[in-house]
């Protein structure tokens, strides 16, 4: 019997840490993850993106947490910017903060340009009234099913945009319009699962957000809990045909729970190059 409560007691230490962990210690670890992505489009010098996402500015995201993101994205040097949606966790708790989190993104540098797009977050609790004048206010070009195309370093890079599918107004068809296989096509999501809709199109690689990884990632098992569009791509590269291939980014803030374990916050960081 004394066995029994002793190991009893081991577990229940070693739950309590645990919870103590992953709520106040792996929230605000910060990393950043580094992949090369061989591409045969790329004509010139490697291109360097970072992309982060889902920052959910809220009760678990602070300014000062924010700041710590834009010092570690100004501390890659990098090509381009893309932040692939959610900025606050609930956007009717902070209008007063609005011209503050643009006066801090807007510190982020890029030598050829910021962009984002809309996550189901950017347009609840009112966030679709000001979500995208704050992102241009901070310098970022805000992608609403259309594309830009850019020269960097020798290569021809088309960036699209596809909005928001859970709240916004989805159109893979508009997005689309224009694309040119002999481009360099790289897709701005925000939820993952809508990747299989561009199967058809000449697409390169598509970053998206919105699964936070399940926020709880289970080793061997996967994540705690997914969520719409987040339930076949969860986090990390997929494969969606033999040209097009998926990432998705885990996510930096938390929404409705604090917890995060086995799943740090991260920024990634890609180096296009040439196959």
């Amino acid at each position: 019997m004394k066995v029994f409560f002793k190991r009893l007691g081991y577990l229940i230490l070693f739950g309590i840490l645990i919870i103590l962990y992953s709520t106040f210690v792996e929230p605000k670890l910060l990393r950043v993850i580094f992949h090369d992505v061989p591409l045969s489009k790329i004509q010139g010098e490697a291109i360097k993106v970072v992309q982060f996402s889902d920052t959910h500015i809220g009760d678990f995201f602070t300014l000062e947490d924010l700041q710590e993101v834009v010092d570690k994205i100004n501390e890659q040097d990098v090509d381009l910017v893309l932040f692939t949606g959610d900025l606050m966790d609930n956007a009717a708790n902070y209008d007063g903060a609005i011209d503050e989190i643009a006066i801090v993104l807007s510190k982020i540098k890029s030598k050829f340009g910021k962009y984002a797009v809309f996550g189901n977050r950017d347009y609840g609790g009112g966030a679709e009234r000001f979500y995208e004048d704050l992102m241009e206010s901070a310098g970022f070009n805000v992608l609403l099913n259309n594309h830009e195309t850019l020269n960097i370093k020798g290569t021809t890079l088309s960036l699209f945009g596809a909005d928001d599918a859970l709240i916004g107004y989805y159109d893979s068809v508009q997005t689309m319009k224009g694309i040119q296989e002999n481009h360099l096509n790289v897709l701005m999501l925000h939820e993952p699962d809508l990747a299989d809709d561009f199967i058809n199109y000449p697409v390169d690689l598509v970053v998206a957000g919105h699964s936070h990884g399940g926020q709880v990632y289970i080793p061997f098992v996967g994540p705690l809990m997914t969520t719409a569009l987040a339930e076949k791509y969860v986090r990390g590269f997929y494969e969606i045909n033999r040209d097009m291939n998926l990432y998705v980014n885990t996510g930096i803030g938390n929404t409705k729970a604090p917890f995060r374990l086995f799943n740090v916050p991260q920024i990634t960081v890609f180096y296009l190059k040439t196959k």
